[in-house]
């Protein structure tokens, strides 16, 4: 990362050198006033949440299973329970661990499928939503006749006037922009 932070300033140095136009955006502002970031927000929500009612319904047939298993163990202190009544509870007992044993198992499986699942949808969607951002960057850039727009981010000091993140999003159709 610091060879592309280096690298970038080395190129703008000699860019500069040379007469050439150079500015500077925020990305991250950029991306954040994209059109479609706010409803690829609330659709990673809506997955998120979708996902959160279906661990909650697999965590109330653990529950179910849990208490099945205490009145199983109370039913098997009472004393006057024959040996082979006893038995009988003693393998109902197993048979419910189980059960339990694999909702739980089916609960860490589906948790761990969901986190990647969601991860890859945020991913896939950022991707979207950079590409579309650099698209509009390099349109901004040909039709204004920029030689070099770098992320402000990569540099550790910029003049504001190099600051073109607001002509962008101008481009980008964005009456309201959110910092």
């Amino acid at each position: 990362m610091k060879k592309i932070v280096f690298s970038c300033v080395c190129l703008a140095a000699v860019v500069a050198s040379a007469g050439a136009k150079l500015g500077v955006v925020s990305l991250e502002v950029l991306i954040k006033n994209h059109p479609s970031h706010e409803s690829n927000r609330a659709l990673v929500k809506s997955t998120a949440d979708d996902y959160r009612k279906k661990m909650e319904a697999r965590q109330e047939k653990a529950k179910a299973l849990v208490d099945e298993g205490k009145k199983i163990q109370s039913d098997w202190q009472n004393p006057m329970l024959s040996n082979s009544a006893k038995a009988d509870l003693q393998k109902k007992m197993e048979e419910v661990q189980r059960k339990l044993f694999a909702v739980q198992q089916e609960m860490r499986a589906e948790e761990q499928r969901c986190q990647e699942e969601l991860a890859d949808l945020q991913q896939r969607l950022f991707k979207i939503e950079k590409s579309d951002v650099e698209a509009k960057l390099a349109e901004f850039a040909k039709d204004e006749g920029y030689d070099l727009i770098v992320d402000a981010a990569a540099c550790g000091f910029v003049k504001q006037e190099m600051n073109v993140t607001d002509a962008v999003l101008k481009k980008m159709g964005v009456k309201e922009p959110k910092k």
